[in-house]
């Protein structure tokens, strides 16, 4: 069975999306078995990953099963994508009257699970039913976290949060603190040894560097890592990848 990992932080613009495509594309690269779950409403992974997300066939049309998983998935030369439309902008209450509602996710994708090594779910940026579903599906978590002082202060909520949810996945744990649009200066050092010494989980050795590749990798709906393999961040999450996983590119 794979091993599933919900990247999730409460916060936007931490770069939650960004790194679920570019781990997802890495690792596949790599000669992984990569699902990439893209469980947001606004289908910015879905689109990173080269996958039209106007499709009329999504993950929302497998949780109230009018599709089955394996015919749902998009296949990539980056890996395979469960895709997100605009069909699930609605669903956190849609979904609220569902019998085994906080579970619809895990039940999902445990139906295609046995084919890959790793599943990745891109969380919306927020904290309620769909970002629920997701931790109830995972068996990790990644949190994703700028270097800027709100960012820092919501760590503690969302981590709070995911220890309450053991109560329902009690195999759930956290896997680590990745810092992301790392740029040098002394405010970020500041913050960062700050971060290192006071959190109470792990905080990731390799930060990933702010570059423009990573931004402009969004327009030609691919990740950096076919569109800028040599650039900063790109090199940045093969590192991650490398620590995470211990899998690294041949």
């Amino acid at each position: 069975m794979a091993k599933t990992i919900a990247i999730v932080n409460q916060k936007g613009g931490v770069g939650k999306t960004t790194t679920c495509v570019n781990l997802a594309a890495a690792l596949s690269e790599a000669g992984q078995r990569v699902l990439l779950c893209d469980f947001d409403p606004q289908a910015n992974s879905t689109s990173g990953m080269g996958v039209d997300k106007t499709l009329s066939r999504g993950i929302y049309q497998v949780l109230i099963g009018e599709s089955a998983a394996e015919d749902t998935v998009v296949h990539t030369r980056f890996g395979d994508v469960l895709p997100s439309n605009k069909s699930l902008a609605g669903a956190g209450i849609e979904l609220i009257t569902m019998d085994r509602r906080e579970f619809l996710l895990q039940d999902a994708l445990n139906q295609i699970a046995d084919r890959y090594d790793y599943i990745f779910i891109d969380c919306p940026p927020s904290l309620e039913l769909l970002t629920l579903n997701a931790l109830c599906a995972a068996d990790e978590v990644i949190i994703p976290v700028r270097l800027d002082n709100w960012s820092i202060d919501g760590v503690d909520v969302i981590t709070e949060q995911i220890e309450a949810l053991k109560a329902l996945n009690s195999n759930l744990k956290i896997a680590g603190i990745l810092l992301t649009d790392y740029k040098k200066s002394i405010e970020n050092e500041a913050a960062e040894e700050w971060l290192r010494k006071n959190c109470k989980y792990n905080v990731f050795s390799r930060r990933i560097r702010h570059s423009e590749k990573a931004v402009a990798a969004t327009y030609y709906k691919q990740p950096i890592e076919t569109y800028s393999p040599r650039s900063a961040a790109a090199t940045d999450y093969r590192k991650f990848m490398e620590e995470y996983t211990g899998t690294k590119k041949a």
